[in-house]
Order: C-alpha cells, then structure tokens, then sequence
C-alpha cells in the first residue's frame, strides 16, 4: 500500500482527504504530536518517507504581510521539494490556487495567461515554478491542482458562503462588495475525489483547473440561501474597483479528457448540504 504524505492535514482540505485515506496510506506531518514547520528544513527531513506526497499546507490570511506568505508558501514549499528529491519520492499533487487575476476570456482554461491578482496568488504562482522546475530536473512527477472556489459544510467562517448562512442563526448584517461579480464554485467531496484519482496516475507535469465550469454572481447565491432557509439575510452592498473581477469560470476540459472526471455535486445541493449545519 502507497504511503502518503497530506502536509495541511488540518486545514479545511486536508481534513477532507485525510477522512478518505486509510488510516495506514498516511503519513503525518508531524514528529511525534508536534506539527512540522515546513519553513524549517531540518524539520521537514525528519517526516517519515512517503511514496507520494499531497502539498496543501498554505497561509491564507489576507492580514499577512509578503514576508509571511513568502517564508509559509514559497520556501515551505521548496522545503518539501527537497523532501521529495531526498527521500526519492516519485511524485507530488500540489494545490495551488487561482492565479489568473482579471480573465481576458471566459471560460478559463490552463493556456491562459497567468496574473496572480494578490499576495497570497503570487505566493502560490511562484511555489508552482519551484514545482515545475523540480520536474524538469529532478526525477519527480509533479501534478499541479488550480482549484477556483471551494466550499463545503466545514468552509472558513471567513468564506462567502458560510458567513451568510451564519449571518441568518446571528442575524448579524453581511458586507457585500460587488454583488454582481460571479465566482465558479466546486463542492468540497468534488475536489476531494479529483486528488484521489489523480495520485493514480503518473504525469511528469501537468497543470488542471479544478472547478464546475459554472458561474454564480453574489446576489444570485443569497437569493439561493434566502430560498433554502425561507429567511432574509441582513445586507450592506459596496463597490470595490480596485480588486473587481467581473466573472471567474473554469474551462475543465483538460482534467475531464486526461481522468474523466467531472463534478458530481450541483452548486444548489452543496448549499442545502451546508444549510443542515447551521438549521
């Protein structure tokens, strides 16, 4: 049986595989019960070897300066990389992000060009060319995942989604900046069987888009939420040009002819899967 290494295995994601895996495919990333410091070298050679490795581990905090994203993102995953050419690993799944910024078409697909629009998008871009150059001259198959919007019943509270279903059990007042932009949106059990199939196969490297191929703007998901929960959400609108994008769709073409997979989960049914945790 393959071993396999979930760095971020206590992150949204990483708990959603980690409950897929059998309990003797993991590999911990941890030394004893202490969690590794992916930012130390010395650390992350100490993890036990893998047979694959799935790198989700990422700082997200749209409070972090670049310095933080830099040393979390970009030089942890070089340490893992490292790990992965030390160990002799044969391949690597990396879950990168969305790292298009504005589309100059719809729907997206791999070819198009990148512009990471933030921090932590360009944190992830520049992690992605460490694991393309590692592929190149290294003996490593490197797959890299660029998911859009995922979402599922254990979503950040910080997440569009959860927070309006919260802000109804609170009755708290929402902020919503630029209602009419639309977003592709992939339930979390989705995403979670793209990684599993993938680590089945042996790309040298490769790059997919992970999304529905289907997008939904702000207001139309609270009038969605609104009609699931038979209750109106308190609401503030604004504008924010500065970081508009009019519309973000995913083109999955290439993930569905290279591992016949697409998405088996509608956008309403996630929502009323999200709905029971908070009735």
């Amino acid at each position: 049986m393959e071993k396999i290494l979930v760095t971020g295995s206590e992150g949204f994601i990483g708990k959603e595989i980690v409950k897929r895996l059998k309990k003797n495919e993991l590999i911990q990333d941890k030394i004893g019960t202490k969690r590794v410091n992916l930012q130390n070298f010395e650390e992350v050679m100490k993890i036990k070897k893998a047979d694959i490795v799935i790198h989700l581990a990422s700082k997200t905090k749209k409070s972090f300066n670049w310095e933080e994203y830099f040393n979390n993102n970009v030089s942890g995953t070089l340490n893992i990389l490292e790990y992965c050419i030390n160990k002799k690993i044969k391949k690597i799944i990396f879950v990168s992000s969305y790292v298009y910024g504005n589309p100059t078409y719809l729907p997206i697909d791999e070819k198009h060009p990148t512009n990471p629009h933030n921090k932590y998008t360009k944190s992830k871009f520049l992690a992605e060319e460490l694991c393309e150059f590692y592929a190149k001259n290294f003996n490593l198959n490197v797959t890299i995942l660029r998911p859009f919007n995922i979402f599922g019943k254990t979503s950040s509270e910080d997440f569009l989604i959860s927070k309006l279903f919260k802000s109804i059990k609170t009755n708290e007042k929402i902020i919503i900046v630029n209602k009419n932009s639309k977003r592709d949106f992939l339930y979390i059990d989705d995403f979670v069987d793209v990684v599993l199939t993938i680590k089945n196969y042996d790309f040298k490297f490769e790059i997919f888009n992970v999304g529905s191929g289907i997008s939904y703007s702000f207001n139309e998901i609270i009038k969605k939420i609104e009609k699931i929960t038979s209750k109106k959400i308190k609401l503030h609108y604004e504008t924010n040009q500065e970081n508009f994008i009019a519309d973000i769709k995913a083109d999955i073409t290439k993930i569905y002819e290279k591992i016949n997979w697409k998405p088996k989960m509608g956008f309403d049914e996630g929502l009323q899967k999200i709905s029971k945790k908070y009735s």
